[in-house]
């Protein structure tokens, strides 16, 4: 038991010393989520804490796809080193968005700040509508 104690405590100092590498929070303005306008999907991207970046596309067929990646800072940009070559490159656009150049699904894409939700009412494509955090909602019947 007090060797377990003991490992314990060694791996929370280094923790706490920043041991593991940076603890990076993004840049101001690229925190939060930012979606692109995509009919029929809830297409969002998100930079968190720990340099962690989340790609949620969501569409009514309840398949997710994306997945989470790291972000790296280059200049006023942040890049998604492991999503292509050439990976995908933000800055911050004027009205508070990003611009990717290239984007994740194409050579340029605007994302607009804020999450979008998908409301899946039956027989129907889906509607997004802006939310907290990407998600796919009930329609109801």
């Amino acid at each position: 038991m007090r060797r377990w104690v003991a490992a314990a405590l060694a791996l929370g100092a280094l923790g706490g010393c920043n041991f593991f590498g940076d603890s990076a929070d993004p840049p101001t303005g690229f925190a939060g989520w930012f979606h692109k306008d995509v009919p029929g999907r809830a297409t969002n991207l998100g930079f968190g804490t720990y340099n962690l970046a989340s790609v949620r596309d969501l569409g009514c067929d309840q398949v997710p796809a994306g997945g989470d990646t790291t972000w790296a800072q280059d200049g006023d940009a942040l890049v998604l080193p492991q999503w292509g070559n050439p990976p995908p490159r933000f800055t911050q656009s004027t009205d508070g968005g990003l611009l990717g150049s290239p984007g994740i699904y194409g050579p340029s894409e605007e994302w607009f700040a804020g999450a979008t939700c998908l409301i899946c009412p039956p027989g129907d494509a889906g509607v997004a509508v802006a939310c907290a955090a990407p998600a796919v909602l009930d329609g109801g019947s």
